[in-house]
């Protein structure tokens, strides 16, 4: 396929801009940069408030929208918003979660999870339970979706192992962009792709890995869901690329956990490129709507 303008586009201004320094800092630099960022909160748009109905209210202390069309909604995705673990959801998420809602006639709930290096791992998996046992309180399991991308997708297949250790039942289905499988980083095959990938880089998420595991190792299922065991748990729908650093641990990932697992790889394109708005995307973006329209229920 040839490369669309856009994602040229994409390209030259993430190349010229440095997209990926922040990715790069460590120490003092990197806390710095990220307590700046931080401060800076994409809201939902004008245009999004105008198309689906957006209220907000916190969660033991913590913001979460809810993002509903304006008929009844069919079924619910929990959306965790991708951002290495310290950055704030951006206005490329809220674009990507009106096109859900408005395609698929979804309730989205967005939780602005709590991020490092201020709250680590079991704050998060505390927040996220509340909030799905008061999902299920509105909705059935099965018709509930948790999906996100990065390090919303890592925590999207962790918390499907964290629901299982409470004994509590499973959603729908978990769907995760170019998720972070493994925080470690050990896989040698990555460091050809992060020679070129100018979206992520995996020096700041080693030290980033490091505040959210709190007391927990890397290796644990809800740091790295790579080393978890999936059995009994929610299908899965993996979307990756070979131009994305996280792509190794991902396609490995698939592998290993090939029994309820269903992977989409794609050639060179961007760490969650179905997210942008780009041709090169479309594919994957159709097989997700797909997936959150079909009916089906956890092999559990």
């Amino acid at each position: 396929m040839k490369t669309s303008i856009q994602l040229k586009m994409i390209q030259t201004i993430a190349k010229v801009g440095k997209i990926n320094k922040l990715w790069y800092l460590k120490g003092s630099a990197l806390k710095t940069t990220i307590a700046k960022k931080q401060s800076k909160i994409a809201l939902p748009s004008k245009k999004l408030r105008e198309s689906c109905a957006v209220t907000s209210h916190q969660i033991e202390g913590f913001d979460l929208y809810e993002v509903s069309p304006k008929s009844d909604a069919k079924n619910l995705i929990i959306y965790l918003a991708g951002g290495g673990f310290v950055l704030p959801i951006s206005s490329l998420h809220w674009d990507f979660i009106q096109l859900l809602v408005d395609e698929t006639n979804s309730k989205v709930i967005v939780p602005l999870y709590p991020l490092a290096p201020n709250h680590n791992v079991d704050t998060v998996m505390q927040y996220l339970t509340t909030i799905y046992k008061n999902s299920t309180q509105q909705q059935q399991p099965e018709a509930i979706t948790i999906m996100g991308d990065s390090a919303g997708g890592n925590l999207a297949l962790a918390f499907s192992i964290y629901l299982k250790t409470l004994g509590l039942p499973q959603p729908k289905q978990i769907i995760a962009i170019s998720p972070v499988v493994d925080l470690t980083f050990s896989n040698p095959d990555i460091a050809a792709i992060e020679a070129k990938d100018y979206i992520v880089g995996t020096p700041a998420l080693k030290e980033i890995g490091e505040w959210y595991r709190g007391t927990h190792t890397l290796q644990s299922p809800i740091i790295s869901p790579f080393f978890g065991d999936f059995t009994h748990t929610a299908p899965r729908v993996i979307f990756s690329s070979t131009g994305d650093l996280t792509n190794p641990d991902t396609r490995l990932f698939a592998e290993k956990h090939k029994e309820n697992t269903t992977y989409y790889e794609y050639p060179d394109y961007p760490h969650i490129f179905p997210i942008y708005p780009i041709p090169e995307g479309e594919d994957a973006r159709r097989k997700i709507i797909s997936q959150l329209k079909t009916k089906n229920k956890p092999q559990i």
